[in-house]
């Protein structure tokens, strides 16, 4: 797959993907996706302390440069790491609570029944569900049995 093709679903993964403090422990994305928005938020003032660092400290310019490319590959290698996960098929024992919510869904009638997805189901397909349930199931007790797992 097209590297640029990675990177856009990984934003769109980024967007997608509910952060929830109990959702944590079972998908590493929301770690990595704090870690990402964390990066993005500090790093711009890192690059220029760099710069202002090699300035003062007389130190080559490519060793800065070096380590600026680092930094600034730090994020991007993640969003693509999220592109890859948002793609990656959904495991057996995920596939059982996506169909289940999807189930109550369908009961609900927020989603029909011709919106089933009959091909390989995907980490990307799995948020957007997990999003609709969490707007739509709220008021139900059982509903947000998944988040607890």
């Amino acid at each position: 797959m097209n590297l640029l093709k990675l990177f856009k679903f990984g934003q769109k993964y980024m967007s997608v993907c509910p952060i929830e403090k109990s959702l944590v422990h079972s998908f590493p994305e929301i770690t990595i996706i704090k870690y990402i928005k964390y990066g993005m938020k500090y790093l711009p003032p890192l690059i220029v302390l760099l710069f202002v660092w090699q300035y003062y400290m007389n130190i080559e310019i490519a060793i800065t440069l070096v380590t600026i490319i680092f930094a600034l590959s730090l994020p991007i290698q993640g969003i693509i790491w999220l592109g890859k996960r948002a793609l990656s098929p959904l495991p057996l024992n995920l596939l059982e609570y996506y169909n289940t919510i999807q189930e109550r869904l369908i009961n609900k009638q927020i989603i029909g029944a011709k919106s089933i997805k009959t091909t390989t189901i995907n980490f990307m397909d799995f948020m957007q569900l997990m999003n609709l349930a969490k707007s739509h199931l709220d008021d139900d007790t059982d509903s947000n049995q998944f988040l607890d797992n």
